[in-house]
């Protein structure tokens, strides 16, 4: 699914800005249920990036500074939850779901985003 076809389906506005500044610079203003993507995000790291942003549609903003780590695990545990769901559902077999090579095609390197995959892989598909 390309980037248009999800905000499409969520019926979110998406804009690409210049962005020479922040070469991973996103966010999701839910006011007008747009995101906006700095043009230095690679293609094929789109999708995931609006997944992530879309996790902090519900967050407070003046409270980020106080909750970000809170705020970020969330917002990955979105798009984790999402792409698990779009990769079982290409799967034949859910029992050959690897989750070590779901987080080298994603870039994901940390335990706790570890964690969210089995999580998530497990609340999809439930105890094998």
């Amino acid at each position: 699914m390309t980037e248009k076809e999800l905000c499409s389906n969520l019926g979110i506005n998406f804009f690409i800005f210049d962005d020479e500044l922040y070469k991973d610079e996103a966010f999701y203003i839910a006011g007008i249920r747009t995101i906006f993507l700095s043009n230095q995000i690679a293609e094929e790291d789109r999708v995931q990036t609006i997944l992530h942003e879309l996790g902090h549609r519900n967050h407070l903003p003046h409270l980020y500074a106080i909750f970000r780590e809170k705020y970020e695990t969330q917002a990955n545990r979105n798009m984790i939850h999402y792409l698990v769901k779009a990769e079982l559902e290409e799967c034949e077999d859910k029992e050959h779901f690897n989750y070590l090579d779901f987080m080298k095609k994603y870039k994901l390197k940390t335990i706790t985003d570890e964690l969210i995959i089995q999580d998530e892989f497990y609340k999809l598909v439930g105890n094998l």
